[in-house]
């Protein structure tokens, strides 16, 4: 029974390389270290593998190659349980709010290229993505106080306007208007629209944020979007008149993580693109923290904690 495979490299090698000195050389170790080494093989094995003046027996040999044979297949064996080891594979459940879908088509795409074993389920959602039931594994959502039972990354913050057309832009006050319908019209963009918006002006009402944007681009009435997105598209400008008004809706932009997934190969790889590229989309001023932060129950603010990134 061989009591040390580490006795076969000196073998392996003696065989090999045909003297003591190179082998050696070879294991950094001097030549009376290799006689040494196969003699406590020998005594292990019950038979002799080299003979001073003659050089390596056949059952030498034969165990050679089997160092050889061994070596290799470990090797193997470890290279492979790296590459699985390091390879991101295996569902994320990705949820957002409905208009923000076009920020996300090129982090995604480029996560399909780079992970071709990752797959992201993406849950549009009118109301908090954090909210669900079942909770997504990561969302992205548009929250001034995250819930404190989630970590987080703040990427940037989101500036609304009103945009239009420039034929509508050119005459702001007798623009007619696209606004949001149930149950949208609950939410903070819903608010500000039943406050700033005169009924007998909305052209058209819609629950799809997408339709939303497509009737505005479309030149159908002027509405509320988000900078990001507006930006987008040339066709649209600002109406500058409604800054001051609008300036109250700007939202952090944040990515919500459950604890026990924060260190998540899987998560940590989508957080890490979609930052990259949203951070990106947000220009200069955005100073965001890098790492996920834990939000405190009390104050809803978040202390940086250390994370996978």
């Amino acid at each position: 029974m061989i009591s040390s495979w580490d006795d076969l490299r000196y073998l392996e090698a003696f065989e090999r390389l045909g003297t003591a000195g190179a082998a050696g050389r070879e294991l950094g170790v001097a030549a009376s270290t290799i006689y040494r080494r196969v003699a406590a093989l020998e005594q292990s094995v019950g038979f002799p593998c080299l003979v001073r003046g003659r050089g390596i027996t056949p059952a030498g040999r034969e165990l050679a190659q089997l160092a050889r044979t061994t070596g290799n297949s470990l090797q193997s064996i470890a290279q492979r349980a790296s590459e699985q080891r390091d390879e991101v594979r295996g569902p994320v459940v990705f949820a957002t709010l409905d208009g923000l879908e076009p920020l996300l088509s090129a982090p995604f795409a480029e996560l399909s290229i780079l992970h071709p074993q990752l797959r992201v389920d993406v849950h549009i959602t009118a109301a908090c993505p954090s909210q669900r039931d079942p909770p997504a594994d990561l969302a992205l959502t548009l929250l001034r106080k995250p819930p404190p039972t989630y970590v987080g990354r703040k990427l940037l913050t989101i500036r609304f306007g009103v945009y239009g057309t420039r034929a509508l832009a050119s005459d702001p006050e007798r623009a007619r208007w696209v606004v949001l319908g149930e149950p949208l019209d609950k939410s903070w963009i819903g608010r500000w629209e039943r406050e700033h918006v005169p009924r007998e002006q909305v052209a058209a009402v819609t629950t799809s944020r997408r339709m939303f944007l497509d009737l505005v681009t479309a030149g159908a009435g002027v509405g509320l979007l988000p900078e990001a997105l507006a930006e987008n598209h040339p066709e649209l400008v600002e109406l500058t008149s409604y800054r001051e008004r609008s300036a109250d809706l700007e939202r952090p932009a944040w990515l919500l993580v459950p604890p026990e997934l924060r260190n998540d190969v899987r998560i940590t790889t989508v957080v890490k693109v979609l930052s990259k590229h949203l951070r990106r989309s947000s220009g200069p001023d955005v100073s965001s923290a890098q790492e996920m932060q834990d939000c405190d129950s009390e104050s809803q603010s978040c202390d940086v904690r250390s994370v996978a990134s």
